[in-house]
Formats: C-alpha cells, structure tokens, sequence
C-alpha cells in the first residue's frame, strides 16, 4: 500500500513538472462574430475557439474576454466582472483533451448604435495540483457595427408626404424600347431600327414602332449632422434613423440613389461619406454600415457637404436633405443650392419626429 502511495505521488508530481514545463504551448485561442452587422438590443453569437495542437491534456482552463460597455452579455453575473474601463470582463472555464477543437458561442446584444470593439482575451491554465496558475494572452481587433433602428412607419408617411410619387412626376420622361404599345406610319423622321417589318410585310408600308413612356427615377440622400443647438446628439440619432427607412424604401422601391454625408465615423470607413449612385443589397449595407458607424460630430460644414452633393448629382438627381433642425438658415441654404442646380428638393428634419 505504501509503494503504491508512493508510486502516485511520484506520478502526480512528474505530471505536475510536465505541466508547468509545457505551459500554454500548442493553445490557439481566437473570437469571432456569427454576423458583421446587427440589430440593436437583438442577439447574436460571440463565438470563442480553441484548439489543442499538442498531446497535452488541459484539465481546466479559464477564459477572460474583454468586452467593451454598451453590451448585454447572455450569462451568470458570477461570469462577469467590470474593468476600469467602463467594460466588463467575461469568465468562461472549460477542458481540453489531446488534438481537440473546442467552439463555444456566447450570446450577446448591443444597447444601442454603435461600433463595438473586442480586443482579445487571456487563457489561465491551472496546473495538475491545483498550485498555481499560468496564463497568455491573445490580441485580436475585432469589431462589430450596431445599425440605427428604423424610423417609425407612421412618423415617416407624416413627415415624407408626396414622396417618392413627387420624385418621379419631376424627372425626364423617355421612350423605353421594350415597352412597344403600337404602330404607326413612317413619316420620314424616325430612326431605321424603329420599322417594324412584320407590319410592313403585313400592311405593304412603311410601319414603325410606338414605344410607351416610362420614368427613370433616381436621388440623392443628403445627411447633414452639424448642429448649432444644445446636446443635439438625440436629433442627430432620429437621422441615422430616418436615412437608414429612406434608404430602405428607395431600395424596395427601386429608385437608383447615392448618398452623402459630413459625419465623421468610427474605424476606416471614409468611403461611406460618399457613395455614388446604385440600388442592390451590397450598395445598402454599405450605407447602412456607415450609418451604424456614424458619430455626432460633423467633418465639414453643411454648406460643403451640400454644395460637394449638387456637383456630383449632375443636375438631375433629386435631393433628399436630413438635418437634425428646423434651422431657417439651413433650410434655405438647402433650398438655394436646389435651386442653383434645377432639381426638386424634399427635406426632413430630425425635430419633425423627435420635437424639442
């Protein structure tokens, strides 16, 4: 009995000594997000993975994720610990045997719009006694975007009006070849690819196509965020909102749009302040990520974004201008400039939805 005490203690502390020796070596660590974009106060997965490269069995790990403040985590409160920098730090322990993967999803939710950023994560490994603690850490940049929520569908009937039927009685009427709705004779004036030679066969004269009319309908979304009031950040939010349901609309719809805007955003996005006309769900997102990401500070005045949005429309695009304020000055700047360009001009403001 006392040999084989013996013997268990001798193998408990050769797999003591191994353990400390090896460490964390061989561990790969690393955090994804099951979507890029998503709806605030919605859930959605932190997935955490671990693999196991080496022949070592790891009785207990311990994981601390970072998560930045503004989230809702899916777990015990005994898992979570707040950090002194308005974050918190999320606990998850597990095991790993020899050769494993191991991918664990965490449900979280975003408060509210944002850009949200998790930096990395720290593994702790418990040695086989139970004595002491080892750990590393795994840096990592990776960041999830919460999209503004969508306007109310009774503020935006309110405050849209004829849009978008006044968009599409204001612009050019042309003939569209595929649509044919008759014939008529030739008078001498009408391109050759415009005869219809079943007619001409059929009649023994000269026969052309009559084509129907159609519109071809497109816009340009101005965001303006530059305010003169006090704590204008809720107005300002009221947009992100009202642009992300016009966009949206005009998608459903399917009116060509490009997009302008002088908020400044979170991350490398400065694309997004100027995206040129289009329609699909890649040309959305785009946007809508850039709406995710926008911040309450302006880049540039509201009189160069505007003047910047006429010059690119050229001269045929209507202009639908958000801004946070009834502002006078701001209205008739806008007013001004559509006029300058000769095209019809629709303006919503974030008091409109949100009064002050």
């Amino acid at each position: 009995m006392i040999a084989l005490l013996i013997i268990v203690v001798l193998l408990a502390l050769l797999l003591q000594y191994l353990g400390q020796r090896r460490g964390l070596a061989g561990l790969e660590a690393s955090l994804s997000f099951s979507e890029p974009l998503v709806e605030p106060e919605a859930q959605f997965d932190l997935i955490l993975h671990l693999k196991n490269h080496n022949r070592a069995f790891f009785p207990f790990l311990r994981v601390v994720i970072r998560l930045p403040g503004g989230m809702t985590v899916d777990a015990p409160q005994t898992q979570l610990r707040p950090d002194n920098r308005g974050g918190q730090n999320l606990s998850v322990t597990t095991w790993l045997s020899p050769r494993q993967q191991l991918s664990q999803r965490i449900s979280l939710s975003a408060d509210a719009r944002g850009r949200y950023l998790v930096q990395g994560l720290t593994v702790y490994s418990g040695d086989f006694l139970g004595l002491s603690e080892q750990q590393q850490s795994y840096h990592q940049f990776l960041e999830v975007v919460a999209l503004p929520k969508e306007a109310p569908e009774q503020d935006m009937g309110r405050i849209s009006g004829g849009f978008p039927g006044d968009l599409s009685v204001n612009r050019f009427l042309y003939e569209d070849p595929v649509l044919t709705v008759g014939y008529r004779d030739y008078t001498g004036r009408e391109p050759m690819k415009m005869l219809s030679w079943t007619q001409m066969a059929r009649t023994g004269k000269l026969m052309v196509k009559q084509y129907d009319y159609t519109l071809e309908t497109s816009v340009t979304v101005i965001l303006n965020v530059e305010c003169r009031g006090e704590h204008p950040e809720p107005l300002i939010e009221t947009c992100y909102s009202l642009a992300r349901t016009l966009c949206r609309q005009l998608e459903e719809r399917g009116i060509h749009y490009a997009f302008q805007t002088n908020a400044v955003t979170a991350g490398d996005f400065a694309s997004w302040q100027s995206v040129g006309e289009g329609l699909g769900q890649r040309h959305l997102l785009h946007i809508l990520e850039g709406l995710g990401r926008g911040l309450y500070q302006p880049a540039r005045s509201c009189e160069a974004l505007l003047e910047q949005a006429v010059r690119s429309s050229d001269g045929t695009h209507g202009l639908l201008f958000l801004t946070p304020e009834n502002d006078p000055e701001v209205l008739r700047l806008a007013a001004l400039w559509a006029d300058r360009a000769g095209v019809g001009l629709w303006t919503l403001t974030g008091q409109e939805v949100l009064p002050c």
